[in-house]
């Protein structure tokens, strides 16, 4: 492709950490939204950024927001006129011919829920690498040279209007939403000349508006569901419609990936479960799910085939959906880990949000987690998923939430209780402080900043991290410098900045002796007599379908990979509460 060489009219980028596909793992990214970008210099991550350009200078491979936004510009310009490329390579395509430049940011702001105790533990504020990285593309001297209109999208730009970051930034106008229905107006109201709204908020578009790109994304991005139904208070996806996509047509976006290079494909959703799901939704669809993975795991030249967001009721709904989507996926997983009982020691790690482990506060925020159970029972049906995920060589990621608006030190007790059971499972833990997102119920509660935080809440963070250390880290040397570390930094900053309560709960992420732990924090892990605090209780139904069993449930939307429960999983019971 020969481009105007006084610019193109249309540029599209995203920041380079959220174009890598750095070890074709989704979760490296999350550490650019962890670690300050000042206490991180540029060199010793730049290498990791490197991605791969076409001679003629545009991406190869760019994130899927952007890849969207490249297929509906090219439905009404020509390729001549759009231009998608990497950060450093702006100035080849930015010039005084360039109407716009459409930006796709995740955290530009550095306000996602990740970065809330990952950025400040270390007692700033200061903006982690990916917000870092974002500001380079508004601060880039093309941009600040020819003065073309900038366009912001992508699921981080509420935070600049937060922030009130516009000016700052050099933004013209951000799209919050969904962007199909108003990016080709918007890009030609700027190409016209034309003043449109500082701040746009997108219609969500129906199935008919929604476009899939068919060029080479990061990790290979497949839309397959959007929205959710569980109606989790804190959460903006589950306030769209539900929608699960065609599975020609993601087959379609899949080879072109595969056709441009790429190796892994990324089926992407709120819930993998939910997909091709009827009414009640939160019965799998076990026919529609395995058919999808087992057609794109079968794709010649897919290499790797990771796990999204998943919720933990369909693995009791349907343990047999997980042995069989196992046997698809074990074989594409590019994680490893001793602990696995495949043959070449694969598992697989979705995103799994258990977010508290208080019954009282799971039903005030996120009911529709527990269904089609009894939310009373939320510990319960939490550890028997785990469980039944781990016998299938699934090592899940697991989020907590702390800071819930409402959140009392008794619900941070029953968090660390629930800690203390599943202490033997193999699970790695994703704490966060609660962050209000825009849209949501929760959009006006407070985000506690590390030095707020609670004696307990500090326990519980870092008896996770503890945790998951000593589950993902086999080597001794590795346990050694995580315990170096931790020393050398609460004892030459953590106690200054966080406060007294930062004291025990750092000393046993550092591996301090138990027993001289055992005074000064809540959850005794060599304590046998823990256990007995929790009564044991069996996941229930809730009353709402308590007229019918789970495999009739199944069964009324033609299910046939359905299993029925063994004696140890749930069985229907009689009446309780609703938690609708």
């Amino acid at each position: 492709m020969v481009y105007d060489p006084r610019g193109v009219r249309f540029v599209l980028t995203a920041p380079a950490t959220e174009s890598t596909e750095q070890q074709f793992s989704p979760w490296k990214q999350m550490v650019y939204a962890s670690v300050p970008a000042q206490f991180a210099p540029r060199f010793a991550y730049k290498k990791n950024l490197e991605d791969a350009a076409h001679p003629d200078g545009t991406a190869v491979v760019i994130p899927y927001g952007a890849r969207v936004a490249e297929a509906i510009l090219l439905r009404h310009y020509p390729p001549e006129d759009v231009a998608v490329c990497h950060p450093d390579n702006l100035h080849l395509f930015v010039g005084p011919r360039t109407r716009a430049v459409g930006v796709s940011a995740h955290n530009p702001i550095g306000a996602a829920f990740s970065t809330g105790v990952y950025s400040n533990i270390f007692g700033s504020t200061a903006r982690p690498i990916n917000a870092y990285e974002t500001e380079r593309i508004f601060f880039h001297p093309a941009l600040r040279k020819h003065r073309p209109k900038v366009i912001v999208g992508g699921a981080g730009a509420w935070q600049i209007e937060k922030v009130d970051a516009l000016d700052r930034l050099g933004v013209d106008c951000l799209v919050i939403g969904r962007g199909e229905a108003v990016i080709a107006d918007l890009f030609r109201m700027a190409d016209e000349g034309q003043s449109f709204p500082r701040v746009v908020r997108a219609p969500e578009p129906a199935l008919q508006q929604m476009v899939l790109p068919h060029k080479r994304s990061t990790f290979g991005i497949l839309e397959m569901t959007r929205g959710c139904g569980r109606q989790c208070a804190f959460c903006t996806p589950t306030l769209e419609t539900r929608i699960s996509l065609p599975p020609e047509q993601l087959l379609e976006v899949a080879k072109a990936n595969i056709r441009e290079g790429g190796r892994g494909i990324f089926p992407v959703s709120e819930d993998i479960f939910i997909y091709g799901a009827g009414s009640p939704f939160y019965v799998p669809n076990a026919d529609a799910l395995v058919n999808l993975y087992e057609s794109v795991a079968g794709l010649k030249g897919v290499d790797y085939v990771p796990l999204s967001h998943a919720t933990l009721t369909p693995a009791l709904v349907n343990p047999h959906l997980i042995q069989e989507l196992s046997k698809v996926l074990l074989g594409k997983s590019i994680l490893r880990n001793p602990a696995s009982t495949h043959p070449d020691k694969t598992f697989l790690s979705p995103l799994v949000g258990i977010e508290t482990g208080s019954p009282r506060l799971a039903a005030l925020t996120m009911p529709g987690k527990a269904l089609p159970f009894d939310v009373r029972d939320w510990q319960e049906i939490v550890v028997e998923g785990i469980q039944i995920l781990n016998r299938n060589n699934w090592f899940p990621v697991c989020t907590f939430i702390v800071g819930l608006p409402g959140e009392t030190d008794d619900d941070m007790k029953q968090s660390l209780d629930l800690l203390g059971r599943l202490r033997k499972n193999k699970v790695l833990y994703v704490p966060s402080i609660f962050t209000p997102l825009e849209e949501t119920r929760m959009a006006g509660g407070h985000a506690l900043k590390a030095r707020e935080l609670t004696k307990l809440q500090w326990e519980f963070i870092l008896t996770a991290w503890r945790q998951s250390l000593d589950f993902a880290v086999v080597r001794k040397r590795s346990n050694l410098a995580w315990k170096l570390g931790m020393y050398c930094f609460y004892y030459g900053r953590g106690r200054w900045v966080h406060g007294p309560q930062f004291k025990y709960p750092a000393l046993r992420f550092a591996g301090a002796p138990e027993e001289k732990l055992a005074p000064h924090l809540y959850l005794k892990w060599d304590d046998s007599a823990h256990q007995d605090r929790i009564p044991a209780r069996q996941p229930k139904l809730i009353a709402k379908h308590a007229h019918m069993t789970i495999q009739e449930l199944a069964h009324a939307q033609g299910n046939q990979r359905f299993d029925i429960p063994g004696p140890t999983a749930v069985q229907n019971a009689g009446p309780s509460h609703s938690v609708g």
